[in-house]
């Protein structure tokens, strides 16, 4: 599993376990998951995340936003007026 803190609109609303995290960026979608090698990029209109106990939520039309990974922790940061699925 993968260690997962979504802030949105400078406002924590989900930190927990998950499988795997896909955005959306300028080079295409991407999918992060545990293990993963560094990564760190702007997110572009969407982010995804399938929790630990199943379920996948979703944010779109992202304003700004970026993500970060060690391959242990991952970090989003976006802004957005919510708009979970």
């Amino acid at each position: 599993m993968l260690e997962f803190t979504l802030i949105c609109d400078e406002k924590e609303i989900f930190d927990g376990q998950v499988s795997r995290v896909s955005i959306e960026t300028n080079a295409g979608p991407t999918e992060i998951m545990p293990n993963h090698k560094p990564y760190m990029a702007r997110i572009m209109n969407k982010i995804a995340y399938t929790m630990a106990a199943g379920g996948t939520q979703s944010i779109t039309e992202i304003t700004d936003g970026f993500i970060y990974t060690n391959g242990v922790k991952c970090i989003a940061v976006v802004d957005h007026d919510i708009d979970t699925n």
